[in-house]
């Protein structure tokens, strides 16, 4: 009986010993790697704590110190650059928090790569610019198309019948126009996109709003180019509804490119885009003016019919 108790105490003793070895060596691991996080590789800055206490708010690995004084991150915010990445984690992986594009595990671009691509001719950026621009003039003339069917002076100019068939036809030359433009940054080395960045919203780190808006516009381009060529085997409800989605879609590759099209930088580009989209917004008011004035007209006929059949 001794030698069982004596022998329990000892398996207890020797799980204490392990779990307070264990312990050291935690937090030694967790102290060497706060100290780490501390230090600049270039120039060996000390940090004047001023007999003020250590603390670090935002639990990003940096003391708020450290923050202010050598690394110039919030230490109000643990991600300065809102890059998904705590500043502290940056440090540590050589990168730079305070640079969205800088991102732990992501090579670094360097002078050199930059003197490389600009000796290179970058023929996926170029192909992805004159596609945008060939894809949304194709999109724009669509929209006017459809838009001919039902304005009066525009339906002399243009055949109803042609403009229909021709706005579904040119609609699907777009959808594969803004196809090119995006899958070829794929190739560009400058802006590093992968098959996610274009093909999922707001999983770009570089402007995510705006490429989003650019890959939502992409997907109800296809929708509707689907929905028109199956119009014969959808209800006409559904069909219409989905094809409200054009305003949405309009909308957003307005933004889309205005924001983000390199050649809005150019004066005449610019207010050529400008003006050219303002003649299609009043077009699309016009539109909707005659649809709502031809539904009242639609609704009184409606009315005074079913008043003679009462009567």
């Amino acid at each position: 009986m001794k030698k069982t108790e004596k022998t329990s105490q000892q398996k207890t003793s020797f799980f204490d010993g392990r779990k307070i070895f264990l312990s050291i060596v935690f937090f030694g691991l967790l102290s060497f790697w706060y100290a780490n996080a501390q230090q600049v590789e270039t120039g060996k800055q000390q940090i004047d704590y001023k007999g003020q206490p250590i603390v670090d708010l935002d639990l990003d690995g940096l003391t708020d110190q450290a923050e202010e004084q050598i690394y110039k991150t919030d230490p109000k915010n643990p991600d300065s650059d809102n890059d998904g990445y705590y500043d502290g984690t940056e440090i540590l992986a050589k990168s730079d928090p305070l640079d969205v594009v800088s991102i732990p595990g992501k090579p670094a671009v360097t002078q050199d790569d930059i003197s490389q691509s600009q000796n290179e001719t970058p023929w996926a950026w170029y192909i992805s610019r004159v596609s945008g621009l060939v894809g949304f003039t194709l999109l724009y003339i669509s929209i006017f198309l459809a838009l001919t069917i039902r304005i009066p002076f525009l339906r002399k100019v243009f055949s109803p019948l042609y403009a229909l068939n021709a706005h579904g036809w040119i609609a699907l030359q777009a959808t594969l126009f803004v196809f090119v433009h995006g899958t070829v940054l794929i190739f560009d080395k400058f802006m590093g996109f992968n098959l996610v960045d274009i093909l999922v919203p707001f999983a770009s780190t570089y402007e995510p709003i705006l490429v989003a808006m650019g890959i939502i516009g992409f997907y109800l381009m296809i929708i509707l180019v689907v929905t028109s060529y199956a119009r014969k085997y959808i209800p006409f409800k559904v069909w219409r509804a989905v094809h409200f989605l054009n305003i949405i879609l309009y909308i957003g590759v307005i933004i889309h490119a205005y924001f983000l099209g390199t050649d809005m930088k150019n004066e005449i580009i610019r207010n050529i885009f400008i003006y050219a989209n303002i003649f299609l917004i009043v077009l699309m008011l016009v539109n909707m003016f005659i649809r709502i004035k031809q539904n009242i007209a639609r609704r009184n006929v409606s009315s005074i019919d079913n008043g003679d059949i009462v009567q």
